[in-house]
């Protein structure tokens, strides 16, 4: 899959795509916390001389949750943006086609979170079912953010996964934690049959560092 050029679109649209509303072609780059001091989880890139903008309801209250989604592609960038950032990048389709990518370091809270969860629906079900991401910051001073995949009302994830991640959080060994991220991407991409990087610009960002467990 690749992703070259990023067209803005009116949130309201994204909404009503992955609630089930109606098709629109159109791909959308989604930074996760991108700002610390926001309740967003995520936020629109609009392009390089643009703020990234706040995904949020009608209510006012952020998105936090992509329903009926199927996972269409996974991949790590590496050497992002000024700061040569990891991140891993996500792909999913809604119900009605369109295709959206977000973007996380590769070693944040959330993206362990995801891809402990993806790892469970590799496991126990198949990579191909439909499910719901949920997404949502935490109460510490760093405000990171976590990640849920469900199916029904069914938390998805791996045992094995989540106590090596949390062995080496505790040992605080951030070389075996990208390790074991990246392990998990390769594993995740072998099922998906895909075997060619991911061809994508992302703007860099700054995630927040994380000490809370998810």
């Amino acid at each position: 899959m690749t992703t070259s050029a990023i067209t803005p679109v009116d949130n309201s649209t994204l909404l009503a795509e992955f609630s089930g509303g109606t098709s629109t072609d159109v791909s959308m780059m989604i930074g996760i916390g991108l700002v610390k001091d926001s309740e967003a989880v995520f936020f629109q890139y609009l392009g390089d001389e643009q703020t990234p903008s706040a995904l949020m309801m009608p209510s006012g209250r952020p998105l936090t949750r992509l329903a009926n989604v199927t996972l269409a592609g996974i991949d790590v960038a590496d050497d992002i943006g000024e700061f040569k950032s990891t991140k891993l990048n996500l792909f999913l389709q809604s119900s009605q086609g369109r295709v959206v990518m977000l973007t996380s370091g590769l070693t944040t809270i959330w993206s362990q979170c995801v891809l402990n969860a993806l790892m469970g629906l590799y496991h126990s079900y198949d990579l191909n079912t439909p499910f719901q991401l949920d997404s949502w910051k935490g109460t510490s001073k760093m405000r990171p953010c976590f990640a849920a995949v469900r199916i029904g009302s069914q938390k998805v994830s791996d045992q094995e996964l989540y106590d090596m991640l949390t062995e080496a959080r505790g040992d605080r060994d951030s070389v075996k934690v990208e390790q074991l991220c990246r392990n998990a991407v390769t594993q995740i991409r072998e099922g998906l049959g895909v075997t060619e990087p991911v061809d994508v610009q992302v703007e860099p960002a700054v995630d927040p560092e994380a000490a809370e467990l998810f």
